[in-house]
């Protein structure tokens, strides 16, 4: 017998980006246009942004922040690793 109640864990290999996701909405851009300028599929696409999958680049992080104007620092880092370098920098 099965149960139905048991909720499927999903594994993660990073934090997903749901600020990132959160800002897409925002500004009306579509996953499958942010993946088209990644030239990768929307399934990878998700995989990244819900950290199933492997990690954005670096190439691809400096290409989402310049063409969408937004800061690596705010949208890629951890928070506790930005304030672990504003802390270093006193």
């Amino acid at each position: 017998m099965i149960d139905m109640g048991m909720k499927k864990e999903t594994k993660r290999r990073h934090a997903p980006y749901t600020k990132l996701k959160a800002y897409l909405n925002q500004i009306g851009m579509t996953q499958a246009e942010l993946a088209k300028l990644l030239n990768k599929s929307r399934y990878a696409l998700n995989q990244n942004l819900n950290g199933t999958g492997g990690d954005f680049s670096l190439s691809e992080v400096r290409l989402i922040c310049m063409t969408l104007g937004i800061s690596a620092d705010e949208f890629f880092i951890e928070p506790q690793v930005s304030n672990t370098k504003q802390q270093d920098a006193s």
